[in-house]
């Protein structure tokens, strides 16, 4: 976090003479239902979903810029809140604070430039209580980029993780990081339309603060949560995770995508595999409308027997990131100016629960988005 914090003073410090761009400003209020605050999975005789509604709040502010004629860089800062105004639900308050920092220097030539990230995002729940979604991720990557012709790139990076799970410190972990993303332009036509082909490979070794659980039943007996016996050895998990995406670019954008999620723990019934494969469009409607519609298909398998928990496949990217199955389509219309109007139905399920686990939520938003960049007082 201190590193992400010098970052962000070197870059509000850098002068308009450095080629630092206007800040633009971003501002989001609106009002949602949600059939499963909780974000809970149902078991036979226990607690049901519960359905509130919620405000929403989110305001960001973005700067780019460049220093010389080799170096550019970014950074975003953003806050934002979730509140239950009904429903008598307790622990679902969350305020939200994130700082992403970029930065890229050119090499001698146009093919190849040196990268540098910083991100730190934190949820704080209000009122005391942790809630399930209370954690501070936080990352720092070097890496190179290397351009190999129009539309072709290739970017290598390295670096750490850490992960505070304010509920629960058991699963706090740090860990190292490498990746490799590959970006080739496959085709492209005169009237601006083209098709691109990304593919990537992560690996991630975590170690937790909490000890690694072992199966302690025999092999004939069923297994139920008393088999999850303590060791005294730490958790590690090493996890790797590829993904390709299609997209095609036009009168639509169009995407489809599959990733393949494998988590090898030390830890007795957190290991798993992972498909996800998601498909989504984005199209202008006409009178200033356009919609997006997002499908997504999740199969997960656990190699062992499966520790029933409410916050089993969560992301700890964002509180709104869900690792699940579901459908969403979004739809929105700009009002003139800088405002805009936005409407949003998502449902989400666990492809993976069986018959003793069933996760179902439905969400619908409703806003407005006022965005705009302030005036360079510098500029002419």
């Amino acid at each position: 976090m201190r590193v992400v914090a010098a970052l962000v003073a070197l870059v509000v410090a850098a002068p308009a003479a450095a080629g630092a761009e206007p800040w633009r400003a971003r501002v989001e209020v609106g009002a949602e239902v949600d059939s499963n605050v909780r974000r809970i999975a149902v078991v036979p005789g226990g607690r049901r979903a519960e359905t509130a509604p919620l405000v929403r709040a989110l305001a960001e502010v973005r700067r780019a810029g460049a220093a010389g004629d080799r170096t550019r860089w970014a950074m975003r800062v953003s806050g934002g809140s979730r509140a239950v105004v009904a429903g008598g639900v307790v622990g679902e308050d969350l305020l939200i604070a994130a700082v992403d920092v970029a930065g890229e220097r050119a090499g001698p030539g146009d093919d190849v430039s040196a990268l540098v990230r910083a991100t730190h995002y934190d949820v704080f729940p209000v009122g005391g209580e942790h809630g399930a979604r209370a954690f501070a991720s936080s990352g720092v990557d070097l890496g190179v980029r290397l351009r190999g012709g129009a539309g072709r790139t290739a970017t290598v990076t390295g670096g750490v993780r850490r992960l505070d799970y304010k509920p629960d410190p058991d699963f706090d972990w740090t860990g190292q990081v490498a990746a490799v993303r590959v970006s080739d332009e496959l085709w492209r036509a005169a009237d601006e339309r083209w098709l691109e082909l990304t593919a990537g490979y992560r690996v991630e070794r975590r170690g937790y603060r909490g000890r690694a659980f072992t199966d302690g039943c025999a092999p004939a007996e069923p297994r139920t949560p008393a088999c999850f016996v303590p060791t005294r050895q730490p958790r590690t998990d090493l996890q790797h995770v590829g993904a390709v995406e299609l997209t095609y670019t036009g009168d639509a954008v169009l995407s489809a995508g599959y990733q393949l999620v494998l988590n090898d723990s030390a830890s007795f019934g957190s290991s798993y595999q992972r498909h996800r494969l998601s498909l989504s469009v984005t199209r202008g409607l006409g009178a200033r409308w356009f919609a997006t519609a997002t499908v997504t298909g999740q199969p997960d398998r656990f190699r062992d027997p499966l520790l029933v928990t409410d916050d089993l496949t969560m992301t700890f990217t964002s509180i709104d990131d869900e690792n699940r199955s579901g459908a969403a389509v979004r739809v929105a219309r700009t009002l003139g100016g800088s405002w805009e109007l936005e409407a949003r139905y998502a449902f989400q399920a666990d492809a993976s629960g069986g018959d003793d686990l069933r996760y179902r939520r439905h969400l619908v938003y409703a806003g407005l988005t006022w965005e705009r960049a302030t005036v360079d007082p510098a500029a002419p």
